[in-house]
């Protein structure tokens, strides 16, 4: 757990003999290939489809030092954010919270208080607004939309409360902490499979969707990509989470758990996590890119903080290397990856998320799906130090 902050001091421990290179080639490509910014090939503005890109080209940063990977970052976000840290174009979804990774980021690089203020106004919109919906119980629904009335789903743990705890620790915010770890352990409290040690892709409180079982309100499938996700919401708040906080203990618990769940459904040959995760021999099933690259990233993370047994570090080398094996050139000269499941949302039933067909990023198809990018930058920033 980190517990101090060195705010608005450049980068000074830089391995300088480092050479990530598939991180370096994921991240130059991107700035090649998306001007001025990532936007450019999304168009879905202050979201998570951006930010989560420019997050894991933030943990490459940490890594190499390239300042041009700062300035991508930053005119991003100053697309967005005015000078009073107001945002234009704020969103009542939770994955339209995620930039904030990015604000908090640029307020410890630059000093700049507009980055504070736009981060404090992202917290202020989810706790004290009240556009966000939440279930009978307390969790927000993942988007304020019918099709998501009274649904958590673990992949919004990660929008949010990574960056709310941190934010938090920063600026001495207990608030922000303990909102942040109470909805990750009523989400959890639902969705998670203590017997399997993975989670559901989703829960409907009132068990009235036509993916939800009718007693637990659980969807079907262990789905990896939600299972990627959790995992990176799991280690990256207890990363800033002090111990002594209340719920410390059981986060870790949780996510250790997780640990053992996902090291079992690993296919021992590949390195591979498979799309529905514990039914990777089964026919039309194949190799997730995107959740194996979050999961390496995780895990190593995880083992690096002191929070996991040291032989997760093998899981983590084994994902790496399979990750590795589906990088390819692509026609613009730069890396390729291949192997990764669109964007989804909560399926019916095993069927349905097996006809749900790999994509590659980039792609000459209209729609790019930018998890690919986000998941080989995160792991990469970890495998690669």
């Amino acid at each position: 757990m980190i517990r101090l902050f060195f705010l608005f001091v450049p980068l000074l421990s830089v391995m300088t003999n480092a050479s990530p290179s598939v991180g370096t080639s994921f991240a130059d490509a991107i700035i090649q290939r998306y001007q001025p910014t990532i936007d450019v090939v999304t168009h879905h503005g202050w979201d998570h489809s951006n930010s989560v890109v420019l997050h894991g080209m933030e943990k490459v940063y940490k890594v190499t030092g390239k300042r041009e990977y700062l300035q991508y970052i930053q005119g991003y976000a100053d697309t967005f954010v005015k000078d009073d840290g107001s945002i234009e174009g704020l969103l009542s979804t939770l994955d339209g919270l995620h930039p904030g990774t990015i604000t908090l980021f640029l307020y410890q690089q630059t000093g700049e208080k507009k980055y504070l203020q736009a981060t404090r106004n992202m917290r202020d919109h989810l706790l004290k607004g009240s556009t966000f919906n939440k279930t009978p119980n307390g969790a927000y629904w993942h988007k304020n939309v019918d099709k998501y009335k009274n649904v958590a789903t673990v992949d919004g743990l990660y929008m949010v409360y990574p960056f709310l705890v941190h934010y938090g620790v920063v600026a001495k915010d207990q608030v922000a902490i303990d909102a942040a770890a109470e909805q990750i352990l009523l989400v959890s409290e639902r969705s998670f499979s203590i017997k399997y040690g993975l989670p559901f892709h989703g829960w409907n409180y009132d068990k009235s969707k036509s993916w939800a079982n009718p007693v637990t309100g659980t969807s079907s499938q262990f789905w990896s990509r939600a299972s990627g996700w959790f995992s990176m919401a799991l280690v990256d708040v207890l990363e800033y989470l002090p111990e002594n906080h209340p719920s410390y203990q059981k986060i870790l618990f949780l996510y250790q758990s997780l640990a053992e769940g996902l090291s079992k459904q690993q296919d021992p040959d590949t390195g591979f996590w498979y799309h529905v995760l514990d039914a990777r021999n089964e026919k039309n099933n194949y190799p997730e890119s995107s959740a194996t690259g979050m999961i390496v990233y995780s895990l190593s993370k995880g083992v690096e903080l002191g929070l996991l047994d040291k032989r997760f570090a093998i899981n983590a080398d084994k994902g790496w290397q399979a990750l590795q094996s589906k990088i390819t050139t692509y026609s613009d000269g730069g890396p390729q990856l291949h192997s990764i499941a669109p964007g989804m949302g909560v399926q019916d039933n095993f069927k349905a998320y097996l006809a749900i067909r790999p994509v590659s990023i980039p792609s000459t198809q209209k729609k790019q799906h930018m998890h690919g990018y986000m998941s080989v930058l995160m792991a990469a920033s970890q495998m690669e130090k």
